[in-house]
Order: C-alpha cells, then sequence, then structure tokens
C-alpha cells in the first residue's frame, strides 16, 4: 500500500515562511470557500508580497480570475497566457498565484496544453479543492433552483447533472497535461483541512500560517445553506415573475432578525445520499490512490451515512415548518423593499 504524500512533499511548502516558486493555480471546485480565500488574497495582498507571493493582477477582476474562462478556450488564448508569464516573469523570486473556480473544467487544462508557453507550463501546478458529491450536489440544486433555473426534483436534477460531480474526468486532464505531482487535491472537508478552513489550509499548503499577525483578516458571513423551501419558493418568482429576487435574496440577508432559514441536508434523504456516492466510489477511490497515494480508505469521510447516525433530512413536521417560515420570509422581505425602494423589486 502506498504512503501518503504529506502537505510538505505535495506543495514543496516547507514551514520557512516563504512559498515555493512558480505559478500556482487555484481552481476551485465552485462550491468549496473559494470566494473566502480570494477576498484574503486581495486584502493581504502586500504581507503576502514579504512573504514571496504575487497574487497575479493579469486577467483579474476584483477578488478572481474567473472572467478569464471564456477567453482562455477562444482565440486570445495564447495571448493571455504570454501576458500571465510576462508578470510571473517580473517576480521571479515569488510564487505567482491565480484563483478561478470557474477553471475546474477540462477546457482550461487544454488551454494549458495548447496555448500557455512550455517555460510557464514547467513551473506551474494546480490546486483544487473538491467537496463530497452528495453536499456538492445539494449546493447545486439550491443555486439554480433559486435563480429560476432549474425546476426539476431532487433526484431528477441528480439524474441530469451526475457527471458534475465526476471530479476525475477534470483532475485527469489536468495531470495529463503538467505531471501527477504538479496537482494538488485537497478535501473541502473540516477534519481534512489544516484549523478546519479552506483559507488556512490552502496558506499551510504554502507553509504559512493564517494566523500570522501581519495577515488582514477579512469579515466574511459564514456561507450558510438556505433552506430549499426558501430556494425552491424564490425559483418560482424567479420564472413566473419579473421580481428581483436577488436584491430579495440580499434584503433577507441584510437583517438577521428578519433572515430567511437556514437549513442543510434538506434535499436528500440518508438513504438517497448513499446512493448518491455509491455512484462515485470507484472514483473517488482512483482519485485517494492518484493524488492521495492513499488507497487505504475513501476519499471523504462517511461516517455521518452510518447505519447508525441519524437521518438530517427533516421530518414531515419540521418540513412543513420550513416551508411555513420561508413563505412568511419572503413575504416579509418583498413588504420591506416595496416600502424602502419599490424599483428595486423587479428586473431591468
Amino acid at each position: 500500500m502506498a504512503a501518503r504524500k504529506t502537505t510538505k512533499q505535495r506543495t514543496g511548502g516547507a514551514k520557512t515562511g516563504r512559498a515555493p516558486k512558480g505559478l500556482l493555480i487555484h481552481i476551485g471546485a465552485p462550491k468549496t470557500g473559494s470566494t473566502a480565500l480570494q477576498n484574503f488574497l486581495l486584502a493581504n495582498e502586500t504581507p503576502l508580497a514579504a512573504k514571496g507571493i504575487c497574487f497575479l493582477a493579469s486577467g483579474r477582476t476584483n477578488i478572481s480570475h474567473n472572467n478569464l474562462f471564456n477567453p482562455l478556450r477562444g482565440p486570445d488564448a495564447a495571448a493571455i497566457w504570454s501576458d500571465i508569464a510576462d508578470e510571473a516573469a517580473r517576480h521571479p523570486e515569488s510564487l505567482s498565484i491565480m484563483s478561478s473556480e470557474n477553471f475546474f473544467s477540462p477546457a482550461i487544462a487544454a488551454s494549458v496544453a495548447q496555448h500557455m508557453p512550455e517555460s510557464l507550463r514547467k513551473t506551474t501546478r494546480f490546486i483544487a479543492y473538491v467537496r463530497r458529491q452528495d453536499a456538492y450536489l445539494e449546493a447545486l440544486y439550491k443555486q439554480k433552483t433559486k435563480n429560476g433555473r432549474e425546476h426539476s426534483l431532487p433526484l431528477e436534477f441528480v439524474k441530469k447533472h451526475v457527471e458534475i460531480g465526476n471530479y476525475q474526468t477534470v483532475l485527469d486532464a489536468f495531470a495529463d497535461t503538467v505531471g501527477d505531482e504538479n496537482v494538488i487535491l485537497r478535501r473541502f472537508e473540516r477534519s481534512a483541512m489544516k484549523g478546519g478552513d479552506v483559507v488556512a489550509d490552502f496558506l499551510g499548503c504554502l507553509g504559512l500560517d493564517a494566523a500570522d499577525s501581519s495577515f488582514v483578516q477579512p469579515v466574511h458571513e459564514a456561507n450558510q445553506s438556505l433552506s430549499r423551501a426558501v430556494t425552491e419558493q424564490m425559483g418560482a418568482l424567479a420564472r413566473h415573475s419579473t421580481l428581483n429576487v436577488r436584491e430579495l435574496a440580499r434584503e433577507m440577508m441584510r437583517d438577521p432578525a428578519n433572515a430567511a432559514p437556514r437549513r442543510s441536508g434538506d434535499v436528500f434523504t440518508k438513504d438517497q445520499r448513499l446512493e448518491i456516492m455509491a455512484l462515485f466510489e470507484a472514483r473517488n477511490a482512483e482519485l485517494a490512490r492518484r493524488y492521495l497515494k492513499d488507497d487505504s480508505a475513501p476519499l471523504f469521510d462517511l461516517q455521518d451515512l452510518a447505519p447508525d447516525m441519524p437521518d438530517r433530512y427533516p421530518d414531515p413536521e419540521e418540513e412543513i415548518a420550513l416551508y411555513a417560515e420561508a413563505q412568511e420570509k419572503v413575504a416579509a422581505a418583498i413588504g420591506r423593499i416595496t416600502r424602502r425602494n419599490p424599483a428595486k423589486l423587479f428586473r431591468g
């Protein structure tokens, strides 16, 4: 049985207070705390530079490189990668960093293979955080439903989008381009991350300490999940009215006393979660073997799905209460916006 490589071995980031050189591209995946990490990188450009880290400005809009996703797949890809290589070359003693959850795609791996200058590609690594697929599909279901883009039942949604949970296809595309040793896989689980936090874990992979007093700690709201009931009601409004559901969501977060109900674990039952995870069992095992060098345990912690563990899915009484509360909070938020600035309530 192969031994798991340590973080130091996988990244080159010994506890020296300075990061290794080259280019490190954070590619998400989506729903794994990318925004929190990007806010940290932006807020700490100066102290990070002092520690040998350059958050590249090329192609970056505010906190991320998300807007490069389409251009890197188009006719200007070579020119964009060339600009990135030029900026990185201006900081030869630093580790250059890019970050975009949109980059979690074989199309970006193909762009790297075809258009990134070879001199840069030789020193480029990729780091990806992946979330347990049942939780990932739950988060995507709520996001797409809330925006009115999805109105399938949860299990229908899984059937339509199951390939989204196939992380192997994406990671293998990058590994085939830059080598397994240059793809860093991290599990987006509190028990698996340093300090139980994606920012602390990312910095730890670079040999840095998130508690360093030189770092600014951006204030950000914990990314708690809206209840399924809220997302479904907002989705219905998005599809069947001209109400601005984004403004509605902001309104329900603005006032904690009138906040929308938060709930996770309310999309799939425990048995359904087991079925979902069974779909990915073989691929997850291969990910652990190839990228973590560990075939002794599952990629993700599945203890909460053990036979003796309770089902987190709401019972009928709680489910009714969640839908009733959602209806009340959505209606109240509409009323507050109407009284304060009715023009904001509608799209366009």
